[in-house]
């Protein structure tokens, strides 16, 4: 066969691959939503369900930290302004679920406005030690408030309810966060795809060719901290009542460390490697524990790793972080395509072309 023929043939087989490639992947996902509770006993639906909402967090993360390049620590205090916004007007006002939904997202876009701006000024290191300070404000405003109100117990909020459907069920509140996570996952594939997102991700490239292009730095920066924290907030309100309680010990930096490791170890700037990142860290201690319980009850290894199970983790987090910035910088999402491409004809052709 010619050169010539090759790419005739190329060009006609091309249209009759391109759907399928395109619609494997939300397939996929579609089916994996379907069969999971059909799968799963009630406690590991539950776990999943963490995933999806530390999946929210992680996506609003993306934002800041992949298509603009900003690095921020302020997330555990985010997820505490959504969970205790929910606590007041949940517990304390009485409102309704959807109004307390709407009512975080507004109050974590306004906070997310004033912990953006310091990025007009710094970036990097400085900018994290920034959000930081944001953490500390935070959780100690809510420690006092926790305190007054209710003591160490913490806040016990009520069913959520929705047009009179209560959502109190692990199936109920699995179908509810897949809905807003796959709408959430949608929404930034386009606000990538759009020209705030090519503008962002110029900004993280080359911020000089962006700014000599008229786009205005200080906007677009602002604006994806606003998207961002809105969105984590969100996650925050959905945490709160899906537990139905809330207490200051839950937010730490750890946590916020965590949301970072998900977008690094997911892929920076993918949408769905901010998913997969979620579900692999959430997930990490249950398969950590039950690798440990495989292994012989009288070794030393065996007690001393469940003894030291939360450290453990730490480290596999650090070690996974390291790895992925200096071996794999596209992270899961990087290894997945890698792996399309190596194992599906069609992918490897277009990658070839």
């Amino acid at each position: 066969m010619t050169a010539t023929e090759q790419l005739v043939k190329g060009t006609r087989e091309r249209p009759a691959q391109a759907p399928l490639r395109r619609f494997a992947g939300p397939g996929a996902v579609a089916l994996l939503v379907c069969v999971l509770p059909l799968v799963l006993q009630d406690y590991q639906l539950s776990l999943v369900n963490s995933a999806l909402i530390a999946a929210l967090g992680a996506l609003a993360l993306t934002v800041v930290m992949g298509f603009v390049g900003l690095v921020t620590a302020g997330n555990a205090a985010l997820l505490a302004l959504g969970a205790y916004g929910a606590a007041m007007g949940g517990a304390e006002m009485g409102l309704p679920f959807p109004v307390v939904v709407v009512g975080t997202v507004l109050a974590g876009g306004l906070v997310g406005l004033l912990a953006g701006l310091p990025a007009l000024r710094v970036t990097g290191i400085y900018l994290a030690i920034a959000t930081l300070a944001l953490h500390f404000i935070v959780v100690f405003a809510f420690n006092e408030y926790q305190t007054q109100a209710v003591g160490s117990a913490g806040f016990f909020l009520p069913i959520a309810t929705i047009g009179g459907l209560a959502i109190d069920t692990t199936f109920k509140w699995y179908v509810l966060l897949a809905i807003v996570v796959l709408f959430t996952w949608w929404m930034v594939q386009n606000l990538k795809r759009s020209k705030y997102g090519r503008a962002w991700m110029l900004i993280r490239d080359t911020p000089l060719a962006a700014a000599s292009q008229g786009i205005s730095l200080s906007t677009y920066k602002l604006s994806a901290f606003i998207i961002s924290s809105a969105l984590i907030s969100m996650s925050g309100a959905f945490l709160a009542y899906s537990q139905q309680t809330v207490y200051i010990e839950s937010f730490t930096l750890e946590l916020a460390i965590q949301y970072i490791a998900m977008v690094i170890i997911g892929g920076m700037g993918s949408a769905g490697g901010a998913i997969a990142g979620a579900a692999f860290v959430i997930l990490l201690p249950t398969i950590l524990s039950r690798l440990i319980a495989l292994l012989p009850p009288d070794m030393y290894a065996a007690g001393f790793l469940q003894q030291n199970l939360g450290d453990f983790q730490l480290i596999m987090y650090g070690t996974l972080v390291v790895v992925f910035l200096i071996w794999r910088p596209d992270g899961i999402a990087g290894l997945a395509r890698a792996l399309s491409t190596m194992f599906l004809p069609g992918r490897r052709e277009s990658a070839k072309r």
